[in-house]
């Protein structure tokens, strides 16, 4: 009568003698940001943008990770960043905003089309990505969602808050819970919320890097001189990912998996 009690007994000591994953890059979290459809063929598109697709789905193939973040944009109608909000303005113009809380201090705000308004086509996830997002969830790793800039007034390159520092996402509070120390940033665009995020991470103590060959801005310049501020005034580390992979290679077990 004991048998079977005995037999799951014993399988239950066998599951546990093995480890959950060769392949788990421990205390380090991937972050994808704004990898979204208006970012790439959408109302905002940039043709050097489909370039870092590849580099993502090997990011999520072939690795483990124990948090993968992926942020978006989530404007309202009429938000500050776009154009038709402003009577007058051209796309791809810059204004000057007053902070919200201390008028006499006012910041750059670009202007552009109108892009990722919730649950349109543009503010999806790129579906190569966002399929390997779902078939991980809840199975091999956590995934969060960090919708952003969702103030009327007020524009958030960074996934952990606004420009102006006054609302906060949960994306500090996630990497805590999860023990995360090492933060891996790619998506789009290089030179705003990518930048954004990595310098918010790098003053809030974590060790971040960039891929460099998983992100993209609107030209070649625009993109180094990002990496240039982010390498030599932030301490951040910028890396191809080949070089990445090179000094955290993926453990194999005695199979070779």
């Amino acid at each position: 009568m004991f048998a079977p009690l005995l037999s799951l007994l014993a399988l239950v000591a066998t599951t546990l003698a093995v480890p959950f994953s060769m392949k788990l890059h421990k205390g380090t979290a991937l972050i994808i940001i704004d990898t979204q459809n208006d970012f790439i063929t959408g109302s905002l598109p940039n043709p050097r943008a489909p370039s870092i697709l590849p580099k993502l789905y090997a990011l999520l193939d072939n690795h483990e990770w124990p948090l993968i973040v992926a942020s978006q944009d989530w404007h309202p109608p009429d938000h500050v960043s776009f154009a038709s909000a402003h009577p007058g303005v051209s796309r791809g113009s810059q204004i000057n905003i007053t902070f919200t809380d201390q008028p006499k201090f006012t910041e750059k705000q670009s202007v552009v089309a109108d892009h990722c308004i919730p649950e349109s086509w543009g503010s999806e996830i790129e579906v190569g990505v966002r399929t390997r997002l779902h078939n991980l969830e809840g199975y091999k790793t956590t995934v969060e969602y960090v919708k952003k800039a969702q103030n009327h007034s007020i524009d958030s390159y960074s996934a952990f808050g606004d420009n102006q520092y006054r609302r906060f996402t949960t994306l500090d509070r996630e990497l805590q819970l999860h023990g995360i120390e090492n933060i891996l940033v790619t998506g789009l665009v290089t030179s705003a919320c990518v930048r954004g995020t990595a310098i918010d991470g790098t003053k809030l103590g974590y060790n971040v890097t960039i891929i460099e060959d998983a992100t993209e801005a609107s030209s070649q310049m625009v993109k180094e001189t990002a990496l240039n501020e982010l390498r030599n005034v932030w301490s951040v580390n910028v890396m191809s990912l080949s070089q990445w992979e090179e000094e955290n290679p993926v453990r194999k077990g005695p199979s070779g998996w």
